[in-house]
């Protein structure tokens, strides 16, 4: 390590990472609507444009298994963590849809590897370090996504130009992820033949990376009804004004955050199929409750529950994903990434469809009562076995 650079500990590093990560996509969120008013697209357009950003992540997560084993996680992440915030202040800048459009796609592409790299980088810190921090690295992003999300709100309300808000990000951000990757931990990297190699031979996916990836989707779903259809439910079926329909994503977000910030003590004490399983019966009947009692005090709660229910799914999937013997981690956590996606993709369609066929309302208790799958997975997932606090630490020491 070169004595000029300041020695960052890998764990603060990663961590600040994933923190940045989530400030700057929390950061986005609240400009759109002043962005898509300057370049006067409709609804429909504007769909269009967001699945663009989807499309990106989509083939981020293919790329990004290739770069990281090919180049390591820290040279990885430092490849797209440095132009990330400069696709920000790009789209801030936007004049035309086409314009909008092409920005959108490079954020999802470069925010998808950025995810993939921390992703690892956090395994590789894990196993060196013989002590569980997924899933609080999951809660440091959603701290950073709330920080940001809250402070570009505030900006964009005393009225400061959203060019200046995004190159002030930038300057901070460029040398602070230059900064992190010289702390980071070197992972495998696989040999350019062996590459060419693994290139000539495509093979499905193993049976525990498909699953892993199945439990993504059901939690995409679950989560599709907080994102983009409880605000909506709670306004034009309920009454609420629009502030207060946004609370339930609200408190979905910040019971999210500390239940993954505490999550890997619950689990060193628990078990991870104990605390998986009973973490999504609650999430499911929190929403459940929600929708039964439809009164907007009993929405919000639920969604309460479901955020402390669902907090370590996540991190403890991509964890296991990590884990899985004969698989390089970069691999199995962007197949992972990209089948769990897909849930992300087929969920409007799914609530839309079942609620022009029943009700808003009917539609959203269903796909909520898809989490309950995860416990079905849980069950058949060769890898999940219970752990104890031991158990957790020899899991972590064996990949080391």
């Amino acid at each position: 390590m070169n004595p000029r650079i300041p020695h960052i500990s890998p764990r603060i590093a990663i961590a600040t990472a994933f923190i940045l990560r989530g400030f700057v996509q929390g950061s986005w969120y609240p400009r759109v609507p002043g962005v898509a008013d300057r370049v006067e697209v409709n609804s429909a357009t504007l769909g269009s444009i967001f699945f663009l950003f989807a499309l990106g992540n989509i083939i981020a997560f293919m790329l990004a298994a290739r770069l990281t084993l090919r180049i390591g996680s820290p040279r990885t992440h430092l490849l797209f963590s440095l132009p990330f915030p400069l696709i920000v202040v790009g789209l801030g800048q936007v004049a035309t849809p086409l314009q909008f459009a092409i920005g959108m796609f490079a954020f999802g592409l470069c925010a998808g590897i950025y995810d993939i790299s921390s992703s690892v980088q956090g395994a590789v810190v894990e196993r060196q370090t013989h002590k569980p921090i997924i899933s609080a690295l999951y809660g440091f992003y959603s701290v950073g996504a709330l920080t940001g999300s809250f402070s570009s709100g505030l900006l964009a309300q005393a009225g400061l130009p959203i060019t200046a808000q995004f190159l002030g990000m930038a300057v901070v951000m460029i040398p602070l992820s230059w900064l992190l990757t010289q702390s980071m931990l070197p992972d495998d990297i696989v040999p350019a033949p062996a590459m060419r190699r693994m290139r000539r031979l495509p093979t499905l996916p193993p049976k525990a990376i498909l699953l892993l990836g199945l439990t993504i989707v059901c939690i995409a779903l679950g989560e599709e009804t907080v994102n983009n259809w409880a605000a909506l439910y709670m306004k034009d079926h309920l009454g609420t004004t629009a502030a207060v329909g946004s609370w339930a994503f609200t408190a979905f977000s910040i019971s999210t955050a500390t239940g993954r910030l505490f999550g890997d003590a619950v689990i060193a004490r628990v078990g991870t199929d104990r605390t998986l399983t009973i973490g999504t019966i609650f999430a499911a009947a929190g929403v459940g409750f929600g929708m039964i009692v439809n009164q907007p005090w009993a929405i919000i709660l639920g969604y309460t529950v479901m955020g402390f229910g669902l907090a370590v799914v996540v991190p403890v999937t991509y964890r296991r994903a990590n884990a899985i013997p004969g698989v390089a981690p970069a691999t199995a956590v962007a197949t992972v990434a990209s089948i769990g996606f897909c849930g992300f993709l087929i969920g409007p369609l799914l609530v839309g469809t079942i609620a022009d066929l029943t009700s808003l309302r009917v539609a959203i208790f269903a796909v909520a009562m898809v989490l309950l799958g995860i416990v079905v997975l849980t069950k058949v997932n060769p890898s999940s076995s219970s752990y104890s606090a031991p158990h957790v630490a020899r899991e972590i020491g064996e990949n080391a």
